[in-house]
């Protein structure tokens, strides 16, 4: 289903990363794929990453899951909201969805978290480091947008919850289902549902910090330096100060910190693994097979590509679920089509070898071998 009345890249030219948008009607007629019951089972898996959230007056409660059936049958009739991470790999209807993003890099989406909350519920004010699309699914939300905010903002100071102390309405909006609002990063916004049975499907991106960057780039430079490279310094002055830095010392600093930057292909192989990234109880396993068995299964059954894959592509890599894989220029335009593909569908385009190796590392699996 396209956005309706939406240009794409007249967004791109003037709302993205600079200001919020409301798309009324963009999904004319859209029925949730998801409910309060598909939620809370998901919430109540050791595997999903879930929370509850409920408010007394000004007092915010956090608790996390797995959630328990009497944690529900305990909650009041109002003020509290339920939020499930990455339901886009557990529910393919949720995961459908992503289709109406596709004019932004797929490597750049991080996950959609669903929110269900009963009236008056709420995450409290707060702002994002990273751009969001709110999609309504059901109900009704009003949405009340305010300052731009940095790291000197003040918070309220929960333990968990980064909750604004000041907030500053400058616009307010209610969604129905098929209204979209997308929020760039730093921008205040407050949600609260207007009635019982609200949900809110929120496509985040992935924007990751400079220190996460350099994190992981160190992560990646330890794998490839030996413990033999180290420091020297073999132009030392007898008559200087013991406890004197020469200036000349630094040059040798930032070739050091500085190395690997100028391969391309070692850097971009570093940042697709990263955009990529799933966390561990994200990954799923297939039952073991050689190559020969796996080939033999294929002639009974397609493989097909797990929900929620994350895929990307450069000159020399196909990006799977943060892991690179090498692959031939001929087999470019096999590889830009499967990293155009959904959950579900066969990944048979690919060469065998390169099927075989996603099969290993749990990104495409056989259907018959999921249980219901």
């Amino acid at each position: 289903m396209a956005l309706q009345g939406f240009d794409a890249q007249q967004f791109l030219d003037g709302d993205w990363q600079r200001r919020p948008r409301v798309l009324r009607g963009a999904l004319q007629g859209f029925e949730c794929p998801v409910d309060g019951d598909d939620l809370a089972g998901l919430a109540c898996e050791d595997e999903v990453d879930s929370r509850l959230i409920s408010q007394h007056g000004s007092d915010w409660q956090l608790q996390h899951g797995p959630l328990k059936e009497s944690d529900f049958a305990e909650l009041p009739a109002s003020h509290w909201t339920l939020l499930v991470q990455s339901v886009d790999q557990w529910i393919p209807g949720v995961a459908e969805l992503l289709n109406d993003f596709r004019f932004l890099p797929r490597w750049r989406i991080d996950d959609i978290m669903v929110s269900y909350a009963a009236d008056g519920g709420s995450v409290g004010p707060h702002y994002d480091q990273y751009d969001v699309f709110l999609v309504q699914g059901s109900g009704r939300r009003r949405w009340q947008l305010g300052q731009h905010c940095d790291d000197s903002s003040e918070l309220l100071g929960h333990p968990e919850l980064r909750l604004l102390k000041h907030f500053d309405c400058q616009q307010e909006v209610i969604l129905e289902a098929g209204d979209i609002l997308y929020i760039p990063p730093g921008v205040a916004h407050w949600g609260t549902a207007v009635g019982d049975d609200c949900i809110t499907l929120s496509v985040g991106f992935r924007a990751p910090s400079d220190a996460e960057l350099l994190n992981s780039w160190s992560i990646e430079r330890e794998t490839v330096l030996s413990d033999g490279q180290r420091f020297s310094d073999q132009a030392l002055n007898a008559s200087a100060p013991s406890g004197w830095i020469p200036e000349d010392v630094l040059p040798q600093l930032r070739e050091r910190l500085s190395a690997g930057l100028d391969d391309d292909r070692a850097l971009s192989r570093w940042f697709g693994q990263m955009m990529t990234h799933v966390d561990q109880q994200q990954r799923f396993d297939n039952p073991a097979l050689s190559f020969e068995e796996y080939a033999l299964r294929e002639q009974q059954v397609p493989a097909c590509l797990r929900l929620g894959a994350r895929l990307a592509f450069d000159a020399h890599y196909l990006f799977a679920d943060g892991i690179a894989y090498p692959y031939p220029s001929d087999l470019r335009p096999a590889v830009a089509e499967f990293c155009e593909q959904e959950g579900g569908d066969d990944v048979m385009g690919l060469v065998v070898e390169l099927r075989y190796q996603l099969y290993q590392t749990g990104t495409v699996y056989f259907d018959d071998d999921v249980e219901d």
